[in-house]
C-alpha cells in the first residue's frame, strides 16, 4: 500500500513543471534594521520598551522585567507611550488586491508593478531569483533611502554576474519580473503562500532561489518544500541574515554564471 501511495505521489509531482531544485531562504532580522530606525529618528531610545523592541527585533532576549538586546543592551519594560508620528498626507497608492487585477502580459511597457515585458520561451531559465517585496521585509531589510537596500545589492550582483542566464522576479500577492533595481526595495502589500506554492509548482527554472522573511515560515509551506526537491535555509536550524544571502549570491553567481 505504501509503495502505491509513493508511486501516485511521484506521478502527481510530474504533473507540475517544478524547478530542478528550490533554494528557499527564510531571512531573520539582525538588529541592524532597528538601529537604523533609531538613527533615522523613527524611534527614540527613551521610548523603547521590551514589548516594542521584541516586536521590532526578536533578537532581544526576555530577561527579568525587560529584555537584553545585543546592540541596545538591557531594555526595561515600561509604559512610556510611543511617539506620535507626524500625520502623513494620503498618497494615491494601489493595494494588493488591485495589483492582482493588473494585466501585464500584453505590450512592451514598464512600470513598478509589471516590470519589463519579456519574450515567452519554452527553455528553462538556468537560475531564477524570487525576491519578496511585501511589507514584512521591512523588518529584515530596512534602509533610510527607499531606493537602496540589501536586496538591491543581491539583485545587482545576479544581474551583472549572470546577465541573460538569470531571471529576477519580485513577489507579494503577485509575481512579476523585476525592472529597475530600485523596485527590489519596495516594502508594500501582503503575501499569499498558496499562490507562492502554486508559482513554484509552475516554475520551469532549473535552479530557483526564493528570498523571504522568517515570518513567512509556516507548517504548510515547510511541508510543501519537504515534498519537492528543495533546501530550506533558516528557520529551525541556523538563522540566515541578509549578509548570508549576499554570500550565497556570490557563490551562486560563481557556480552558475562564470
Amino acid at each position: 500500500m505504501n509503495k502505491i501511495i509513493f508511486i501516485l505521489f511521484t506521478l502527481s509531482l510530474n504533473t507540475f513543471a517544478l524547478p530542478e531544485h528550490v533554494h528557499f531562504f527564510f531571512i531573520s532580522g539582525d538588529g541592524v534594521s532597528l538601529m537604523r530606525k533609531i538613527e533615522d529618528g523613527q524611534i527614540r531610545f527613551s521610548e523603547l520598551t521590551a514589548k516594542n523592541v521584541l516586536e521590532e527585533d526578536p533578537e532581544c532576549v526576555p530577561m527579568g522585567d525587560g529584555c537584553f538586546h545585543p546592540q541596545l543592551g538591557y531594555v526595561e519594560k515600561t509604559t512610556i507611550a510611543v511617539k506620535e508620528r507626524p500625520t502623513q498626507v494620503p498618497q494615491n497608492t494601489i493595494n494588493a488586491v488591485d495589483i492582482d487585477l493588473i494585466k501585464c502580459e500584453d505590450g512592451n511597457y514598464f512600470d513598478i508593478f509589471c516590470g519589463k515585458a519579456k519574450k515567452e520561451s519554452t527553455e528553462k531559465a538556468l537560475v531564477e531569483i524570487w525576491i519578496d517585496t511585501s511589507s514584512s521585509m521591512r523588518s529584515v531589510d530596512y534602509s533610510k533611502d527607499p531606493n537602496y537596500c540589501q536586496r538591491r545589492i543581491v539583485a545587482r550582483k545576479f544581474r551583472e554576474g549572470c546577465a541573460e542566464k538569470v531571471n529576477i522576479q519580485l513577489f507579494d500577492t503577485s509575481l512579476k519580473e523585476m525592472g529597475d533595481l530600485s523596485s527590489s526595495c519596495v516594502n508594500y502589500g501582503l503575501n499569499d503562500q498558496k499562490r507562492l506554492m502554486r508559482w513554484i509548482k509552475d516554475s520551469s527554472a532549473k535552479q530557483l532561489y526564493v528570498l523571504t522573511d522568517i515570518d513567512e515560515l509556516s507548517l504548510e509551506l515547510k511541508d510543501f518544500l519537504d515534498s519537492i526537491p528543495a533546501t530550506i535555509y533558516g528557520g529551525e536550524g541556523k538563522r540566515y541574515y541578509m549578509k548570508d544571502v549576499q554570500e550565497m549570491t556570490e557563490k551562486t553567481v560563481s557556480k552558475y554564471c562564470k
